[in-house]
């Protein structure tokens, strides 16, 4: 085959595999969530992750992870609060806690309706989930905590791991 030919071979194997894959010019992309708005504290969290895996067995703190930029578990840093990362082999639990003024809070829930999540009672008075990023955020008490797993299908998945964090959470207050 003589070299223009293979040039034009390949231009026509990129447009239909970019075709076929919906990343042709004029496709829409699956929306993504733009990150967490700042957070005005109430205070600075005490709460270590050690303390946080300590209430979560079988779980393990992975040292070299730290919640991503733009997360929910990250803003909660950004916030003077705490922010871990889990593991159980190849799944992975985001943890934040931290203590938002009311504006602040307010806006959060407002941000996480808007980005799909739901209420849900059975987590909290004030707590949503999305089953199809396993993203739980509650607020009680003047605290937002958020944990974000492969694993949460439903909210009865996170329930546990929700108690557990909430058990440490409270005897810091």
């Amino acid at each position: 085959m003589n070299m223009p030919r293979i040039a034009a071979t390949t231009v026509i194997l990129v447009i239909a595999g970019a075709m076929m894959s919906g990343c042709a010019a004029g496709a829409t992309s699956a929306p993504t969530r733009v990150p967490v708005p700042d957070v005005a504290s109430t205070g600075e969290s005490a709460i270590a992750c050690v303390e946080l895996h300590d209430a979560l067995p079988g779980w393990s703190v992975d040292p070299t992870l730290s919640p991503g930029p733009g997360t929910p578990s990250e803003a909660a840093v950004r916030a003077g609060g705490t922010g871990c990362v889990l593991t159980k082999g190849d799944t992975h639990l985001l943890i934040g806690v931290a203590h938002p003024d009311e504006t602040s809070a307010s806006a959060l829930q407002d941000y996480f309706r808007s980005n799909g999540l739901i209420s849900e009672k059975a987590l909290g008075d004030t707590a949503y989930f999305d089953p199809s990023t396993g993203d739980a955020e509650i607020f009680d008490h003047g605290r937002w905590i958020t944990v974000v797993s492969d694993s949460f299908a439903s909210p009865a998945d996170a329930e546990a791991v929700i108690a557990a964090i909430e058990g440490v959470v409270s005897a810091h207050d």
